[in-house]
């Protein structure tokens, strides 16, 4: 069947055209380090352009087996070798060949050079089991006996896996030139595992953070004689609100945890003013409108928290300029200030508190429509309520009656 066989009509072995397409393919995994699922489809891609076919092999810990990871075959041949994965239920990636069971993949790898094969059925023949040479020999008869090079994949000096080209036009003299691109290979997917395992490292870390902030922020709850879950709640459908408002995505992390701390600062407010259960003095009314300060200076000095520090500064101002610390008024109060605002005033009012029960809803949706264009920021206002504050979900798990 030759018209399955690999033309090799992409390059121009021994000339400066290979080593240039090559380089070419190897300027693309550099690019695709986000993940070695990329650098293996831009592998299988730019060969079969070439006109050749190939496979990438991992090395297992102890070094004794191959793990194919990806191989690249024309669509003819990808068609004829999908039907054998199926009979014999054994599909190409992932399977693995004891090193020892082939003379070519023990002097890869043992020796740790590349090696220019004139005929690769042999190689082929000692890669399939015994058990299943009979089954497979028309796929072998198929893949025919053209040449090809196999190189180790070298990364700090220790053999990572194995490279294997196999293209009728190619000479011992390119191994060189094939060596240099196995090298690319190891350093793209080294590259793609250090920054899999850091994306890893932080998104643990972040979960670390997260459950950090909501232990402080259940703790000062408790403190305040807030219901515990006000915060947690009030700051879940700010995000939802936010969203809905086109606040980037990439800003909604900044949102949440500026919503979960946004009364941080009330931990540097003495319980003889921030428990007291009567009125507040002129002097204490003067220490608690410190407390949005407090928090944005604390926060600013953790880079992490820095972004979400502005929830905290300006949740207390009002749209009408009436609020406080610096009595910002309209647009001049940042909108994730102004989306917590009305969330917060929303979930405080429907839970129980100590002093109080939960009020219906009914009144507070009364309430917070009253005060659109005075407390708060009207546009924020229809927002909110076209969410649908009469749907069971809405508010989460929030308390209060209707």
């Amino acid at each position: 069947m030759p018209e399955l066989q690999e033309t090799g009509k992409g390059f121009n072995s021994g000339s400066l055209d290979l080593l240039y397409a090559l380089n070419e393919i190897a300027t693309g995994l550099q690019e695709s380090i986000r993940s070695e699922e990329n650098v293996y489809a831009i592998f299988q891609k730019q060969l079969i352009a070439l006109g050749v076919r190939g496979g990438i092999s991992e090395l297992d810990e102890g070094g004794d087996h191959l793990f194919f990871k990806t191989v690249a075959f024309s669509n003819p041949l990808q068609k004829v070798l999908s039907r054998f994965e199926k009979r014999l239920k054994t599909p190409a990636v992932g399977y693995s060949v004891p090193v020892e069971q082939v003379d070519i993949y023990q002097t890869v790898i043992k020796e740790g050079r590349a090696v220019y094969v004139v005929n690769t059925s042999a190689v082929s023949a000692q890669v399939v089991p015994r058990r299943v040479k009979g089954m497979v020999a028309p796929l072998l008869r198929i893949l025919g006996n053209p040449p090809g090079i196999f190189a180790p994949l070298v990364y700090e000096g220790k053999i990572k896996g194995m490279l294997n080209i196999v293209g009728p036009r190619l000479k011992e003299e390119d191994i060189p030139t094939m060596q240099a691109f196995a090298n690319q290979i190891a350093v793209a997917l080294e590259n793609a595992r250090l920054v899999r395992a850091l994306q890893t490292a932080n998104s643990e870390l972040e979960v670390a953070y997260q459950k950090t902030l909501e232990g402080w922020v259940q703790a000062l709850d408790l403190r305040d004689n807030v219901t515990v879950g006000h915060t947690l709640r009030a700051a879940a459908l700010t995000v939802r609100l936010a969203r809905t408002m086109g606040v980037p995505e990439i800003d909604l992390p900044h949102v949440h945890r500026g919503s979960l701390l946004h009364d941080i600062g009330k931990m540097a407010v003495p319980d003889s003013i921030l428990r007291k259960p009567g009125p507040l003095t002129p002097d204490e009314w003067l220490v608690m409108k410190q407390h949005p300060q407090t928090a944005y200076t604390w926060l600013c000095t953790i880079d992490f928290l820095k972004p979400a520090a502005v929830v905290p500064l300006y949740h207390h101002e009002k749209w009408d300029g009436s609020g406080y610390l610096q009595g910002l008024s309209g647009e001049q109060i940042p909108l994730w200030a102004r989306i917590f605002t009305v969330v917060d005033v929303w979930d405080a009012m429907r839970s129980d508190r100590p002093y109080r029960k939960a009020i219906s809803t009914t009144d507070t949706v009364n309430f917070i429509q009253q005060e659109s264009g005075k407390m708060f920021d009207p546009r924020v206002v229809k927002a909110f309520f076209d969410l649908g504050p009469d749907k069971p979900d809405f508010s989460g798990n929030g308390g209060g009656g209707s």
